[in-house]
């Protein structure tokens, strides 16, 4: 008869085991400071009311083509902006993304998951935060509205509106949203302390 091996010695090999394998479950992502939060919130809205306000007029003086210039060069030179005046980085990120430099990074994909199974909570984009490494980070959900996002990043793009997208975004995968879908979410995120 073979001897009995202790219980919590096989539980020990199992650890081992599963984190030499890579497989061992992640420990729980550690939330940032609050004061980090709520600044990054206030920048976030800041971001989006700069960016809309820039959209609305480009739609209304220069229609739906002007508008994807606004994309193209304000909405980055708004997040640099930020950037350098409250000492963290703004960015935008989407899976589906219109620019490929927006990618969801792969130690976000986690955080992003989360907005994109639910863009909206309690009527209001989805917010998640961390401490992933040496960052905090923030992410507010971009929803889909149906305007004047639709115009740009719907199911009906009109065809002169969807030459000029491919001119300058010859990889494109940001059309074919519905009002609702996660369009992407911003990013604000810092060195910890």
């Amino acid at each position: 008869m073979r001897p009995l091996i202790p219980l919590h010695a096989l539980a020990a090999s199992a650890a081992m085991l599963l984190a030499a394998s890579g497989c061992a479950p992640a420990p729980e992502a550690e939330l940032p400071d609050q004061a980090f939060i709520e600044r990054a919130s206030m920048i976030a809205d800041q971001q989006q009311q700069t960016l809309k306000a820039e959209l609305v007029s480009a739609l209304t003086q220069a229609g739906p083509i002007g508008a994807i210039g606004v994309c193209h060069s304000a909405a980055p030179a708004i997040e640099q902006s930020l950037s350098e005046e409250h000492g963290v980085e703004v960015s935008r990120i989407a899976r589906r993304n219109r620019n490929s430099s927006n990618a969801v990074p792969a130690e976000l994909a986690s955080l992003y998951n989360q907005l994109e199974s639910q863009p909206l909570m309690d009527g209001k984009p989805h917010v998640v935060s961390a401490r992933i490494g040496d960052r905090q980070v923030f992410m507010r959900a971009i929803p889909m509205q149906d305007q004047p996002c639709a115009v740009c990043h719907g199911t009906n793009v009109a065809p002169e509106v969807k030459a000029q997208i491919d001119l300058l975004y010859p990889d494109d995968k940001a059309v074919g949203f519905a009002a609702g879908d996660l369009r992407g979410a911003l990013l604000v995120s810092s060195q910890t302390q």
